[in-house]
């Protein structure tokens, strides 16, 4: 599957390296929101895929993202990924992959709630017993006081 979500991406990717060139006359903003509907959205639309791959697995997706940021910024392949990532968030509203993942993955769980799919619902329940433990000191991110 990650091969499969990789070659469409690179695929497209290399539109937003050519239309990147000065020659195309193209702002910022233009090119930040090709990323978003040629890239963007085919890893959005794989969240709940994407959500069970491994750290490894998402970071061999965020070098695509990193890839397209550096073409769109014209910035150094030698540049650390620390600035290059606030870079995108600062120019071209761009989240890394995985923080993007996770806000889905929030705002899905967050709807469901709020609109109380049972499925949803349960899951949830079910999640936060399984964090009820002595040993776990931290509160499942699912489940706030409020849910109490």
């Amino acid at each position: 599957m990650i091969e499969e979500i990789k070659a469409r991406c690179n695929s497209r990717l290399n539109l937003i390296k050519i239309l990147s060139n000065k020659k195309w006359g193209l702002d910022l903003n233009t090119l930040g929101n090709l990323y978003k509907s040629l890239i963007g959205s085919i890893l959005d639309y794989s969240f709940p895929c994407l959500n069970s791959l491994s750290e490894t697995n998402i970071k061999r997706l965020e070098v695509i993202q990193n890839s397209a940021v550096r073409s769109i910024l014209k910035l150094r392949y030698d540049i650390p990924s620390n600035i290059l990532h606030n870079e995108a968030n600062n120019k071209l509203k761009l989240l890394t992959v995985s923080n993007r993942l996770f806000q889905l993955s929030e705002r899905y769980v967050r709807a469901g709630l709020n609109h109380s799919v049972p499925l949803t619902v349960r899951l949830v329940e079910e999640s936060n017993k399984g964090f009820e433990s002595k040993y776990i000191e931290y509160q499942n991110p699912l489940y706030t006081s409020k849910d109490k």
